[in-house]
């Protein structure tokens, strides 16, 4: 009884040891305080209303266009793009900013969604100069466009940038579209484009918006740089592989 006692007592601490020694380390780089806080809740309830689209069904069609992409990642029918170094991942539906001179955003699966990049100056009394950026990739689905947009405004706001300058990759709207397109996403999808331009303006204070357009399909099956957005530690801003700012 005793050795068997033993045994088991063994057993599960060689089980225990196991699992911690396989639990993954998240190594992704972080930001130093006081901005380190990725979670925390924007409340300002007028933000909640700044971004209103009519067609709730459209947008979830929109939304869920850019999550089948995702999914074929997954299912490992197309390749996993190699995150650059010094970048954080903004996933689909989130935000990010960054203060640090090396670190950069970047997404990808810009397929039906739209990505945002709001770069700018500090002021020497917050942080001491230098510079910051912020990355957004809005899936705008029925129940949260105005809340992502409200999120990212204020991760922006927080920084108190001056000198502001923003950045947008829209759908693209030619004949080549993913599967699954419907002709009444078309005037949704202007329509949202429309309404984060106008906001995106707002925000930086500047109505020079420089914009590109992603080719859907070609993002969603991952072919070239299509549906990439990202910006580096020096506020260099790249759509698609190509250099914009």
């Amino acid at each position: 009884m005793h050795l068997a006692v033993s045994f088991t007592t063994l057993l599960a601490s060689v089980t225990l040891l196991s699992t911690v020694a396989s639990t993954p380390i998240n190594s992704k780089l972080g930001r130093r305080a006081p901005f380190d806080n990725d979670d925390e809740e924007i409340d300002d309830d007028d933000d909640l209303e700044e971004l209103e689209v009519d067609g709730d069904d459209e947008i979830e069609s929109l939304s869920d266009l850019c999550t089948q992409s995702s999914d074929k990642l997954k299912r490992h029918l197309v390749a996993r793009a190699t995150l650059p170094a010094l970048h954080t991942e903004v996933k689909p539906g989130k935000s990010d900013y960054q203060d640090l001179a090396p670190l950069g955003l970047w997404t990808d699966f810009l397929v039906s969604c739209t990505g945002v990049v709001v770069i700018g100056t500090k002021s020497e009394g917050d942080g001491g100069g230098g510079s910051g950026r912020a990355l957004a990739h809005i899936m705008g689905t029925k129940d949260n466009l105005s809340g992502e947009w409200a999120d990212f405004k204020g991760k922006v706001e927080k920084m108190k940038l001056s000198n502001k300058k923003g950045f947008m990759s829209s759908p693209l709207l030619d004949d080549n579209l993913p599967k699954g397109w419907k002709d009444e996403l078309s005037k949704v999808s202007k329509d949202t484009e429309a309404a984060i331009k106008e906001k995106l303006a707002e925000l930086v204070d500047n109505p020079t918006i420089v914009q590109r357009f992603h080719r859907m399909k070609e993002a969603s099956e991952r072919k070239g740089a299509n549906g990439f957005m990202s910006v580096n530690g020096q506020d260099v801003v790249y759509i698609d592989g190509e250099q914009v700012s």
